[in-house]
């Protein structure tokens, strides 16, 4: 309590501050550290499977993302060590690292990077108050401005795919603008050195074919979705080739979920649901419209949707802020991946799924809203 003396009347004031008035034990930057601890495994498993271009995604993304967050901290007067040392930059980085192609040409990343920080995120406020995710907006915008540049710039999986594309063939494809086409045949080419070791009879053709098609399985079925005869194209197997590295992934983000589920980061009732959900709406469409829809395991291992599952829809900015809201949140956004995965223009709908998501969450958290105290009380009951 404070004194204070006006016009000889002396007062007494409360020395209040504004909430919250409770200091978690968790700070922003031990959360940033675990979610960049947690996304390791799965970065592990792409340089095996994809080379080390994604090392020199993520170093561009992360540098880039940090002379943003220093220029913005200098016109806003911010100390640095608060606004680069919270390590949400290096999140975002990482993140956006692991959406772009490993191959693409460095200035088209740093592009993306500098829509994701000055745009998505500082022009908003920055940290905790942008309305999108900065990662997913970044990678929408340079899908959207150069989608000639994205498409060619994917490697197919293989196996032991960092011994092809090295850190020096990498960096002259995206430094030094070389020729993809080489580096991928030569990875593309340890996908038929693992197939030869399997039984004939195992050997699936799609298996054979997507490994030269120089892009994302889901952008190879483009023209099958479109005509309604996905249930036409042969199967595959998941253990053979370069289905192996999505199966891998997909159990590296399980991990990594795993670790945050442990460090309390993410709300395991959103992750339930969001499987749920997709689940349900893959299963059902498929069986009643199969020339449209994927299998329920396709659409779980190809794409982004096991990143967004653990990572990206736990984002605790972007998502609903009431608990029920969560729930709906995460099934809204698995329904909006499954359908725009049907009749989308894109191959992959999550980081679209993920920004519509985002844009309703205001009127999710409306819609949800608990009755404020007091209100709607009336002796004997509620009105």
């Amino acid at each position: 309590m404070n004194i204070t003396q006006s016009q000889g009347v002396v007062k007494n004031t409360l020395g209040t501050e504004t909430a919250p008035h409770l200091k978690g034990k968790m700070t922003t930057q031990l959360i940033m550290g675990c979610v960049i601890f947690a996304l390791l495994p799965a970065l592990c498993v792409q340089v095996y499977y994809f080379g080390y271009g994604i090392i020199w995604q993520f170093l561009i993304c992360e540098i880039t993302a940090l002379i943003c967050e220093t220029i913005v901290a200098l016109l806003r007067h911010r100390k640095l060590s608060i606004a680069v040392g919270d390590l949400s930059a290096t999140v975002t980085a990482l993140i956006l690292a692991f959406t772009l192609p490993p191959l693409l040409q460095c200035y088209y990343t740093v592009v993306a990077t500098v829509f994701a920080i000055i745009v998505v995120k500082s022009v908003f406020g920055g940290l905790g108050h942008n309305i999108f995710n900065p990662a997913m907006a970044g990678f929408i915008f340079i899908v959207i401005s150069c989608p000639a540049a994205m498409s060619n710039s994917w490697i197919v999986p293989a196996p032991a795919a960092y011994t092809q594309a090295t850190m020096s063939a990498t960096e002259k494809v995206i430094f030094e603008k070389a020729d993809p086409v080489n580096l991928r045949n030569l990875v593309e080419g340890l996908n038929l050195s693992e197939n030869s070791h399997e039984d004939d009879n195992d050997l699936s053709i799609s298996s054979i074919v997507d490994s030269f098609s120089g892009a994302t399985y889901l952008e190879n079925i483009k023209s099958a979705r479109k005509t309604s005869t996905l249930d036409l194209l042969p199967g595959h197997d998941f253990t053979l080739g370069n289905y192996k590295a999505y199966v891998a992934l997909a159990v590296a983000y399980i991990i990594g979920g795993m670790i945050l589920f442990a460090f309390k980061i993410i709300i395991l009732r959103m992750v339930v649901a969001f499987f749920t959900a997709f689940a349900l709406f893959q299963w059902v469409l498929n069986h009643y419209f199969p020339g449209n829809f994927l299998p329920l395991e396709d659409g779980l291992l190809f794409g982004g949707t096991m990143l967004a599952a653990f990572f990206i829809i736990t984002d605790p900015v972007t998502n609903a802020g009431t608990s029920r809201g969560r729930i709906y949140f995460s099934i809204f956004v698995a329904f909006l991946i499954v359908i725009l995965r049907a009749f989308g223009s894109y191959s992959d709908a999550v980081a679209f799924a993920v920004l519509l998501g985002n844009a309703c969450a205001p009127l999710i958290d409306v819609l949800t809203s608990r009755r404020p105290y007091g209100v709607g009380y009336i002796k004997g009951g509620f009105q």
